[in-house]
């Protein structure tokens, strides 16, 4: 599976595109200006692979790849495991003390881009925190970490090349999918569903009605087009399923989840606020 993975890989890297990519700047300015950069971004093209960081134009709106994705259409939303981040203003700024920080907001810290996973207020951008940093998750030769004796022992298990992604669950997706969609979805999805573990440590001490309601919202996302991808996939395990692969870690995601919704007011419609959309994955479900 693996050997097949990197044919793949190899054999799109040839349509790679050559949009300007956020890691080539000049990694000592303050803020990133865009429109400074290349007032005219490419535009986006279905057929073309981005990684971490390329910039491109769609429907008069700035995209940001967050990690190696192809053939997946950007929109303007704020969650990311779709690939894309929407960038509602064209200068990227240097992380400051004593700013709020709302859940999809990107920033310059060091020489590196950090995405929001939250809402935050002087938490400074650190791998493994309420910050996610921007790196490519789908490998042209997957080097996947090998077990580790602590895989399965604790809530967060082992993330032994510091990507944000748990060890077993990355070998897990890599070693069970050979389409670059599917692999992207559930790597991307990663984020989202670690926050549960981390409100059940309680590693969110502002968490609160909005938090609460944009993780449910979220998690609807997720499973609304697992649903879709297995139409067409129907062995295609749920994100949520692959994840939360122990006693323990299911016993944490129920727990946490509970914890969410008790912060959100009686509203029976409250779930129509997520997008219910799958567009995003249109070309691996034809």
């Amino acid at each position: 599976m693996t050997k097949l993975i990197v044919i793949i890989a190899w054999l799109l890297f040839c349509s790679h595109t050559y949009a300007t990519n956020i890691f080539q700047l000049n990694s000592q300015s303050k803020n990133t200006d865009l429109t400074d950069i290349q007032p005219n971004h490419p535009q986006w093209n279905a057929s073309s692979i981005y990684v971490a960081g390329d910039v491109v134009t769609h429907n008069n709106s700035l995209f940001i790849a967050a990690f190696w994705v192809k053939g997946i259409e950007p929109i303007e939303n704020q969650p990311h495991w779709d690939g894309w981040i929407w960038l509602q203003n064209t200068v990227i700024e240097k992380w400051q003390a004593n700013k709020v920080y709302q859940g999809g907001n990107l920033v310059k810290h060091g020489t590196d881009y950090y995405l929001a996973r939250y809402w935050n207020e002087n938490n400074e951008p650190a791998p493994h925190s309420s910050w996610q940093r921007i790196k490519d998750l789908f490998y042209l030769t997957p080097e996947l970490p090998p077990e580790h004796p602590d895989d399965y022992k604790t809530l967060d298990g082992i993330d032994q090349n510091d990507n944000g992604i748990r060890d077993d669950y990355e070998r897990y997706v890599y070693e069970k999918f050979d389409s670059p969609q599917l692999i992207t979805f559930s790597l991307g999805a990663a984020s989202t569903l670690q926050l549960v573990i981390d409100i059940e440590q309680g590693r969110i001490p502002n968490l609160d009605t909005e938090i609460g309601k944009q993780i449910i919202l979220d998690f609807i996302n997720i499973s609304f087009c697992t649903e879709m991808i297995q139409n067409t996939f129907p062995s295609y395990r749920n994100p949520k399923l692959m994840y939360f692969n122990t006693i323990d870690r299911a016993y944490a995601n129920r727990k946490a989840q509970n914890k969410a919704h008790d912060l959100i007011p009686w509203d029976d419609d409250f779930h129509l606020d997520a997008d219910m959309s799958c567009t995003i994955l249109e070309e691996v479900m034809k």
